[in-house]
C-alpha cells in the first residue's frame, strides 16, 4: 500500500466472482484481468419489516503476473480475498460528450479462498510493483 502525505486507499473484498474472468493484451505486453465481485450488504427493510440482503458489484483489475494467475485459479463462482487500491478513470464520451466515470479496485493481491483445483491449498499472489501508469 503506498500513502501519499497521510492518506490511505486501501480496500479488502471478500465475496464471489460473478462470471469467467477475461484477459486483454495490450501491443506492449502488458496484461489486465477483469473480474467482478459480489459482495452482499443488508439494506432497507422489506413492507412486512425483513431486512433486504442486497448485492454489490464491484469491479477488480489484476495486472501482469498477477493478471496470469487470476486467469488460471478464478472462475464463475470462485470465492476470492482482494487487496488493492480504489481507482476512478474518467473519459469524455464520443457519442454524447459527456463526462464519464469508471471505478474499480487495482488488486495488489489476490487470495483464491477455494484452493486450487487439483488441490485443498489456499494460494496468494502478490502483484508485483507499480513503477509506471497502467496504459488504457
Amino acid at each position: 500500500m503506498r500513502q501519499v502525505r497521510g492518506t490511505i486507499n486501501n480496500v479488502e473484498l471478500i465475496g464471489w466472482i460473478g462470471e469467467a474472468p477475461e484477459q486483454r493484451v495490450f501491443a506492449s505486453g502488458s496484461k489486465v484481468c477483469t473480474f467482478n465481485i459480489a459482495t452482499k450488504h443488508f439494506g432497507a427493510r422489506s413492507e412486512n419489516g425483513e431486512r433486504v440482503i442486497e448485492t454489490d458489484w464491484t469491479p477488480v483489475e489484476a495486472w501482469e503476473k498477477l493478471s496470469d494467475q487470476c486467469m488460471r485459479y478464478l472462475h464463475k463462482g470462485s470465492r476470492v480475498r482482494v487487496v488493492g487500491s480504489l481507482r476512478t478513470q474518467s473519459w469524455e464520451d464520443k457519442e454524447t460528450g459527456q463526462r464519464r466515470y469508471k471505478t474499480f479496485v487495482r488488486a495488489n493481491e489476490v487470495l483464491f479462498l477455494d484452493g486450487r483445483p487439483d488441490t485443498n491449498e489456499q494460494d496468494a499472489v502478490d502483484a508485483p510493483d507499480e513503477t509506471e501508469d497502467v496504459p488504457f
